[in-house]
């Protein structure tokens, strides 16, 4: 079979990758920086989000999908999309569910 795909196409230069590496790190000193900031009820959904990027990010580049046909990244993101919906309904549950005494 022939390789449908430029091994160059689908390759980010070192610098590349240093940018991103930094992106993360940053990103990641911003989350530690927040956990030890009084936030209140602000802390968890502000970590979430970072935690988001950084996962878009990580699943873009280092595997690639940036670079992979649109249908493969829309299905992605929709199951993606459905999981979070579940995770966020499970923990709604959990949370105000009567039925289950607070500890």
């Amino acid at each position: 079979m022939e390789n449908t795909h430029s091994s160059d196409a689908n390759h980010l230069s070192i610098k590349q990758y240093l940018k991103i590496g930094a992106l993360l790190t940053i990103i990641t000193i911003v989350e530690l920086i927040a956990s030890y900031v009084a936030l209140g009820a602000l802390l968890v959904p502000i970590l979430l989000i970072l935690s988001a990027i950084k996962f878009v990010i990580v699943v873009a580049y280092f595997m690639h999908l940036r670079f992979e046909h649109r249908l493969l990244s829309q299905i992605f993101t929709f199951a993606f999309v459905l999981a979070l919906c579940i995770l966020l309904a499970l923990v709604a549950l959990f949370i105000y569910d009567p039925s289950i005494s607070n500890r």
